[in-house]
């Protein structure tokens, strides 16, 4: 079961003991750690937090970000409405 592509298996294979750690663990160990001081971050600061991401949003919106977005919208859905009638006239 070593090369079996699961992530989550045991990686008990190799040893035992802490100078045998692998990677995987050892990246488990320390996104864990992250995400629980960011979450104690969140908690704490937490209007602190919400305040910045409204003034992000207000940014966002105020900057023409959504124009930009409905435009690549547009672009994408004219280019597929393109692509399925050149397929039709290949098909007929």
């Amino acid at each position: 079961m070593i090369r079996t592509g699961d992530i989550f298996e045991q990686e008990n294979y190799r040893g035992e003991g802490s100078r045998n750690m692998l990677g995987v663990s050892l990246a488990m160990i320390i996104c864990s750690l992250i995400s629980v001081l960011a979450a104690i971050f969140i908690i704490v600061n937490f209007k602190a937090v919400t305040v910045r991401i409204a003034i992000f949003m207000v940014n966002l919106l105020s900057s023409g970000a959504l124009i930009l977005v409905v435009v690549i919208v547009v672009i994408y859905l004219i280019m597929r409405l393109k692509w399925k009638m050149r397929r039709r006239f290949w098909r007929w």
